[in-house]
């Protein structure tokens, strides 16, 4: 049985609505190699965050690719701005902006300029728009030093800006951000998260993020839902997850940030019951 919606507050119908859906990876041959997600639901309205957390392997980055259109579920619904994802791909996707890692997300040997003047165009801005977007999101970011400089010479915490320049691009109603302060000093992580409570609160979008850190999730998500092995462990309140993990330290078994301490107590009983149950073999890391 999948995760019940969790209503984010407010009585806005939900700009994001993840129904019920599983997606279980194949082969060339079509048979199942391993299970993404199993039976997760969720709703997010505009001016809202949802922090998704998990350890590797825990599902995080198969939610994102999911709601950015690049898998297809194996069962279930998405809906991005009240348009099916699947039937209506397209129209879902226009108000998205996604940032899912550097690794191929960026031309490294065009200047930062360059890329953004090539993604915008991607996303149907042009012209005297695009020149317009792209002086302002330099202006926010604080990037409009290097805009000539190649990407490929930026530091971590310049690439993470221009990244996420990338997605807010097409002014995006919905932004979809994997880890976006993951290895960034403490006045970038700090800058740039106080950046994204400006866009969810102040401007009324509608954010998704994947991240292994509590802090993160403290600093800008409303709600918090806490995937293990692909399945949901907790789908809550941030507050109420803070209580939770504050619980954990209380008792010496977490010490830092992340996560081992908060599945310690959260997942123990889950782990008993699901050892007792097969899973076909699943169990390839997908993030």
């Amino acid at each position: 049985m999948g995760s019940q919606i969790t209503p984010l507050g407010g009585s806005a119908t939900p700009y994001v609505e993840f129904l019920d859906v599983t997606k279980v990876y194949k082969d060339f041959r079509g048979s199942p190699v391993a299970r993404g997600i199993e039976g997760l639901s969720f709703a997010v309205r505009q001016g809202e965050t949802l922090a998704i957390l998990g350890p590797n392997g825990a599902g995080k980055t198969t939610v994102l690719k999911l709601l950015s259109g690049l898998v297809i579920p194996t069962q279930g619904r998405i809906k991005v701005g009240g348009f099916d994802m699947i039937r209506e791909r397209e129209k879902a996707l226009q108000h998205v902006g996604v940032m899912l890692g550097d690794a191929r997300s960026v031309y490294w040997r065009l200047t930062v300029r360059d890329n953004l003047e090539y993604f915008g165009v991607l996303r149907g801005v042009y012209g005297k728009k695009l020149r317009q977007r792209i002086a302002g999101l330099a202006e926010l970011l604080d990037f409009e030093d290097v805009l000539n400089r190649r990407a490929g010479e930026l530091s971590r915490g310049m690439r993470q800006r221009l990244l996420l320049a990338i997605a807010l691009l097409p002014d995006p109603q919905l932004l979809i951000l994997d880890e976006p302060t993951f290895g960034l000093d403490v006045a970038s992580r700090y800058e740039i998260r106080n950046f994204l409570r400006e866009v969810a609160l102040q401007r009324r979008r509608a954010i998704v993020i994947a991240t292994h850190q509590m802090d993160e999730a403290q600093a800008l998500a409303s709600h918090v839902c806490v995937l293990r092995q692909g399945k949901v462990v907790t789908l809550n309140t941030t507050q109420d997850l803070i209580r939770k993990t504050g619980r954990v330290r209380d008792k010496k078994i977490a010490s830092s940030s992340w996560l081992e301490g908060v599945f310690l107590e959260l997942t123990s009983k889950a782990r008993k019951e699901r050892a007792e149950i097969s899973h076909d073999g699943d169990g390839y890391p997908l993030g």
